[in-house]
């Protein structure tokens, strides 16, 4: 009677013991890190970057890693099919003994793994491009390349991008505001390789990097596990912490984990930083450099003299079918090689018409015949891994004599400058492209003697692209910079909101960059006469970049109309006497209606 006593007994308890031994299993489970990758929870944070309900088997799931645990080892136990829909998930809790181990067939995901055959991962970073929003930092993206003689070609290749989803016919002024605040979703997507390299290498001319990863095969196996999940799975898109570069962060934690790769990047993931931490993590074996193809003719073009470019020009014009028959064949097929690649550049741009197929298809035919090499030796710039990082703490001393009576004879003051990103041409070119300048978030306090601490300037976003005209090139040099700038020569050193903007040309000239820009300037202050001033603009200068000694001859001329004209010139020089740390010396005259002023200015510069 005792024994059925205790075994009644011990059948009911069992149950309960057991079931509670689970639940404290699972609660442990739940803040493993390899989980919280898996829904994308940040580190130190209590809700996933997931925004799409889809994702989670718990309606609390995005909240609470623990209910969507048990969520999902209930779907698996009662639906053994829905593991087909999370692979990498399943595996997780099989690993754990938490479901059991025999999986059903999904035809569906074994397919897509054998099309892709992934044998081998890469990092690939494009170039930053300033002439459209979503680049302007560069890029980021996978390529998955398969195996056997299959990984030779690109063609086979496949990329996985993160990007935002953005409606047709979107202007780039709504896109760059929806980029800041959030207003797309982001998706990852599959396409083949070679297409990201006609879109980056010639279509937009950026150089391309490609990391080669080390990762295992059960590494890779984790990632497409978890790649398979995430498709058409919807993120918020933003421009500066959830972006590209972010989104393929947390993949790789989740490939290897233990790996903390996202935590410095929860408030900004510039695309270089990222990658920068990529290979710091000692993640990289190998970096391959894929020159854009405006590099390649570039290459090109200066082995040529004036008088055979003259030739390439002709040729690619179809004004001559001919070359001069005195020129030695070597020559010849160089010349005629370079007239097809820059047929092709231009083709590549503009709507191709049949005319310039057939001419491009005869130069191409005339190359063969004079056995012409079609492989062209780029020298690789600086990797852009290698440059100065992107963030920047500055303090500056500066002094300032003013002839106008009213106010004090001279100007003394000290500036803590904030930088969130990116870089000014100014700074060390190893790494960056050459006449780009990005500036977003720059913070400008100032001390002075009898105004104390106050806001000196604040730029929200500084651009100018400086892209050298010459007789095959003809791009369009541009800026625009709007922000709040202080006008401190003036007696009330008023503040005033400014948007600038203009365009014009630029040329390769002593060695460096000259340029002229006219444009417009608008300001606003409640304290003028008229709150809104308007006044055209003209920008010429000199600018010298280059890895160590940087320098800038400038000059700008402004007019207000009634409040009368502003002439401002200036000479700077920046010396990068280590990749991350920099002295920057500034002299300035200016000729305002208030008076005229000389200033010289001394700034200490360190990124991060």
């Amino acid at each position: 009677m005792r024994f059925l006593i205790f075994s009644v007994a011990l059948s009911v308890l069992m149950p309960a013991i057991a079931n509670a031994g689970l639940d404290k299993q699972l609660d442990k489970f739940s803040q493993d890190p390899q989980w919280r990758a898996l829904l994308h929870y940040p580190r130190s944070g209590a809700q996933s970057y997931v925004d799409d309900p889809r994702f989670f088997l718990s309606p609390s799931g995005h909240l609470d890693p623990l209910a969507e645990l048990q969520a999902t080892r209930r779907e698996f136990i009662s639906q053994p099919l829905r593991r087909c829909d999370y692979p990498a998930r399943a595996q997780w809790l099989v690993d754990r003994s938490l479901i059991p181990a025999s999986a059903p067939v999904c035809d569906e995901y074994r397919e897509w793994r054998e099309t892709l055959d992934v044998q081998q991962v890469s990092l690939v970073l494009a170039a930053s491009y300033l002439n459209s929003p979503s680049s302007m930092y560069g890029h980021t993206f996978l390529r998955f390349t398969p195996g056997g003689d299959r990984s030779r070609s690109d063609f086979l290749a496949y990329a996985l991008n993160f990007g935002a989803n953005i409606p047709p016919g979107e202007n780039d002024i709504l896109y760059a505001y929806r980029g800041l605040f959030g207003g797309y979703p982001g998706l990852f997507s599959m396409q083949p390789y070679y297409q990201k390299i006609q879109e980056y290498s010639r279509l937009e001319n950026r150089d391309m990097w490609e990391y080669q990863l080390n990762l295992s095969m059960a590494e890779m196996d984790r990632l497409l596990r978890h790649v398979w999940e995430l498709r058409d799975i919807n993120f918020d898109y933003f421009f500066f912490d959830e972006n590209c570069s972010f989104r393929l962060l947390e993949l790789l934690e989740v490939a290897r984990p233990g790996i903390d790769l996202t935590s410095p990047f929860e408030y900004a993931a510039m695309p270089v930083d990222t990658v920068r931490a990529v290979v710091d993590a000692k993640m990289v074996d190998e970096v391959k450099y894929r020159p854009s193809k405006r590099l390649e003719l570039e290459t090109l073009l200066e082995t040529l003299s004036e008088s055979e470019q003259e030739w390439v020009r002709r040729l690619a014009a179809g004004e001559v079918d001919e070359l001069d028959s005195a020129l030695a064949q070597s020559r010849q097929a160089q010349i005629v090689f370079t007239a097809y690649r820059y047929l092709r550049y231009q083709s590549n741009r503009d709507v191709r018409s049949e005319e310039v197929a057939e001419r491009s298809l005869r130069l191409l035919r005339q190359a063969k015949a004079l056995q012409a090499a079609d492989d062209i030796a780029v020298t690789p710039p600086a990797r852009s891994d290698f440059g100065h990082r992107t963030s920047l703490l500055a303090v500056n001393a500066g002094w300032r004599d003013l002839s106008d009576a009213s106010a004090q004879a001279s100007l003394a003051y000290a500036d803590l400058n904030y930088r969130i990103s990116y870089h000014d041409a100014l700074d060390s070119q190893s790494g960056y492209p050459p006449g780009a300048t990005l500036v977003m978030g720059d913070i400008n306090l100032r001390w002075q003697e009898r105004e104390g601490l106050r806001l000196q300037e604040f730029t929200i976003m500084d651009i100018r692209s400086l892209s050298p005209r010459d007789e095959f090139f003809s791009p369009i040099s541009w800026q625009v910079n709007f922000g709040l700038e202080r006008l401190d020569d003036a007696p009330s050193q008023p503040l005033v909101a400014q948007l600038s903007a203009g365009g014009g040309v630029s040329t390769k000239w002593l060695g460096g960059i000259a340029y002229a820009m006219p444009g417009v300037r608008m300001e606003y202050n409640g304290d003028f006469r008229e709150d809104w001033r308007l006044a055209p603009m003209v920008n010429i200068g000199q600018v010298w970049q280059g890895a160590v000694l940087s320098a800038e001859l400038a000059a700008r001329w402004m007019d207000f109309s009634g409040a009368g004209q502003r002439k401002q010139l200036s000479a700077t020089a920046n010396y990068a006497y280590q990749a991350d740390r920099a002295w920057r010396l500034q002299l300035d005259y200016r000729d305002q209606p208030w008076g005229d002023s000389l200033g010289v200015e001394l700034s200490w510069r360190r990124f991060f």
